[in-house]
């Protein structure tokens, strides 16, 4: 897993891994909502910030929306919205 920008600074990471083993559903049928649920356990920081409208979902660098697969040995990576000028 990869956090960027504001949701690296707000959540103290920016890299980490995720074990799919043991979660629900099985680990073939988990899709991204299920992964930012997962990950909204770790406390409210977590929920609030992955939670936002409008934030972007990226596996294995391509931009994808919740209900994605993600398998074993994937890249999910989490952007704040973006902004431009």
């Amino acid at each position: 897993m990869k956090l960027f920008s504001a949701l690296r600074e707000a959540l103290g990471e920016s890299e980490f891994e995720l074990d799919l083993v043991g979660m629900e559903p099985a680990a073939n049928e988990l899709d991204v909502a299920a992964i930012k649920a997962a990950l909204s356990k770790r406390g409210a920081a977590w929920r609030d910030a992955l939670n936002q409208p409008n934030v972007v979902h990226a596996l294995n660098h391509k931009v994808v929306f919740t209900d994605a697969l993600v398998s074993e040995g994937d890249e999910l990576a989490f952007f704040p919205p973006m902004t431009g000028g």
